[in-house]
């Protein structure tokens, strides 16, 4: 980890303690430019490298804190340009959506924090348009998801569509947001086992703490090494996203493993933290299911781990094993 990495881990920490409410910091993260993290600062970020966006990203999930971080740096990416002040789009992957014209009709029953947010950036198989979020042929109604995170059901009838030239193409930016969420998940997936990690350490039965029954240890263990995993597969995508002349089979190949590993680690740690917290893991008073409802939510967030897999394996099938297989190794 750089040194600039450690400060960025250190500043979200503090936030985090200084927290009132989990959903409440955005002002404070785009305050300290942490939003612009990872664009050039002659088009309104922050400067840093995509390896520093990724930390921001992994560190506010860690944390706990509830931030539109993931689809305003994958939006601010896609038009190459940041939203100034608190402002910031969101997105959404349709690859079947006919956006060929300069309006568009289309329903959309989750967007996350389209509520808030200022306009749409939708990514189809062949473009990438922006569409605000006002006006009459709009009609945003705010929804909660299973992790109580804000979003909204997005009804679009012939709405104004600007389409993106110059920018990243589309399938950069489905990466860039395929990578985005990765880190989410994978510092969601380390927020739940070091809460429980904490609670198994603490806690006491028959005289000793929990983690000294072996089958408890074991678990814990395994969470551990499956988020390390994670972790391993988040750098290699991160890196092949960050050089410009990777191929692009290599890097959807890493970033699909990326995907695909923080997935399945969600899952594992999801499920083995609430078998070792036992009961005291689903009251409302306790952190672990705002961790946990989190992970349910973003593992299959944008494009499931399903999808992923299968176009994996279509790559794979279609192009041979050799061309793919050293980006999807850890």
């Amino acid at each position: 980890m750089s040194e600039f990495a450690r400060e960025l881990t250190d500043l979200i920490a503090n936030v985090a303690a200084d927290a009132d409410d989990p959903g409440s910091v955005w002002g404070q993260v785009c305050e300290l430019g942490l939003a612009g993290i990872g664009m050039p600062e002659d088009k309104g970020g922050s400067g840093g490298s995509l390896a520093d966006l990724v930390v921001v990203v992994r560190e506010l999930a860690r944390a706990g804190l509830n931030t539109p971080i993931v689809e305003a740096s994958t939006t601010s990416y896609a038009v190459d340009s940041v939203t100034g002040g608190e402002g910031y789009d969101t997105i959404v992957v349709v690859p079947e959506l006919d956006v060929s014209s300069k309006a568009v009709t289309a329903n959309f029953t989750q967007v996350p924090f389209a509520d808030r947010a200022a306009g749409l950036v939708i990514v189809t198989t062949s473009s990438v348009v922006t569409v605000p979020l006002a006006g009459e042929s709009v009609a945003v109604e705010p929804s909660r998801d299973i992790a109580d995170l804000p979003g909204a059901r997005v009804n679009l009838a012939g709405a104004s569509a600007a389409h993106i030239s110059g920018g990243p193409g589309v399938a950069q930016v489905i990466d860039r947001l395929a990578l985005a969420r990765s880190a989410a998940l994978l510092g969601t997936a380390w927020g739940a086992y070091e809460l429980t990690r904490k609670y198994v350490t603490e806690r006491e039965q028959f005289g000793a703490p929990l983690v000294k029954i072996p089958a408890v240890s074991t678990a814990l263990a395994q969470m551990a090494v499956r988020t390390r995993f994670a972790q391993s597969a988040l750098d290699r995508a991160t890196a092949a996203c960050a050089d410009a002349g990777t191929p692009e089979p290599h890097r959807f190949g890493a970033v699909s493993a990326a995907r695909i590993t923080a997935a399945t680690a969600a899952t594992l740690v999801a499920r083995t933290s609430h078998q070792l917290h036992g009961a005291v893991g689903i009251t409302a008073e306790y952190d672990l299911h705002r961790y946990t409802s989190k992970l349910w939510a973003l593992r299959d967030a944008d494009q499931s781990e399903f999808a992923y897999s299968r176009q994996l394996g279509a790559r794979v099938r279609d192009e041979g094993e050799i061309e793919l297989w050293e980006s999807i190794s850890a």
